[in-house]
């Protein structure tokens, strides 16, 4: 009779642990959901930043390879402004 009772017992116990989560995870994501419509900017830096932190522990040889890939899109399309912009200065289409 002691272990059924245990057993009942954990069970409810594990049953509230699970509302408890479910309850955070939804609440987490309704608050993403608003920082995303109120600045949807810093809401993507965060969650790139966030997910780049968990790659860097995870695999960090894939970080390392995220982060050059990164930044030559960035200066490659710097570059391409740049350019455009000398094009549209000097009268060149």
């Amino acid at each position: 009779m002691n272990r059924l009772l245990l057993l009942v017992i954990l069970c409810v116990a594990l049953a509230v642990l699970r509302a408890v989560v479910i309850t955070l995870v939804l609440l987490v994501v309704l608050t993403l959901l608003t920082a995303f419509i109120m600045r949807p900017r810093q809401t993507l830096v965060f969650l790139g930043t966030f997910a780049l932190s968990a790659l860097t522990v995870a695999q960090p040889v894939a970080c390392i390879v995220a982060m050059v890939t990164v930044a030559v899109v960035v200066v490659l399309t710097r570059r391409r402004r740049k350019l455009a912009q000398q094009h549209h200065l000097v009268g060149i289409d």
